[in-house]
């Protein structure tokens, strides 16, 4: 049986952006009726495409960031930054991480990375030049160790996951 852990951006940085949306939209009322028309449809074309394009980033993408636990492996499935099967006969290793405090796991270079407000998604090249594949929204990662690269997973339910993979992996 396959479990599901999410792993989606913060609701506080939701409910932020949703607020900064309805002050634009206040102030376009307000210049509309104000007399400031041209204003508000300056307004209208940049922030509206702006708004739709940071909704997209900030909520769909990560909402759509899932990892999939099978008897078989794992399924990292985070598009479009990051995606990989993971068999358990890959796995070398699995241990627990912090992405501050940890020095072998600092962020060296990016290569096709999505970093904003403790949500990272994407394939990194780390401080020992070795690959990994990274999907949290914390500072706590759980990390697999394969023979080609390392995968750093910090999903909302880290507890469980850990659990999960260390009861398959340790059988």
């Amino acid at each position: 049986m396959a479990t599901v852990y999410k792993v989606p951006m913060s609701k506080t940085v939701l409910t932020l952006f949703l607020i900064v949306v309805a002050i634009i939209t206040a102030t376009v009322v307000w210049c509309f009726k104000s007399g400031l028309t041209w204003s508000a449809i300056c307004l209208i074309a940049v922030a509206g495409p702006l708004s739709i394009f940071y909704w997209y980033m900030l909520y769909i993408t990560p909402k759509r960031a899932v990892i999939t636990v099978a008897d078989e492996g794992i399924l990292l499935a985070a598009p479009p930054f990051a995606s990989a099967v993971i068999p358990w006969a890959s796995v070398t290793k699995v241990f627990a991480g912090n992405l501050k405090t940890d020095d072998t796991l600092k962020i060296r270079k990016s290569k096709k990375f999505m970093n904003f407000a403790g949500y990272r998604c994407g394939v990194v090249e780390l401080e020992n030049a070795s690959e990994a594949v990274m999907v949290t929204n914390s500072n706590n990662v759980y990390c697999i160790q394969t023979e080609d690269r390392l995968y750093l997973l910090g999903p909302s339910d880290l507890e469980q996951f850990v659990q999960e993979v260390d009861s398959i992996f340790n059988k």
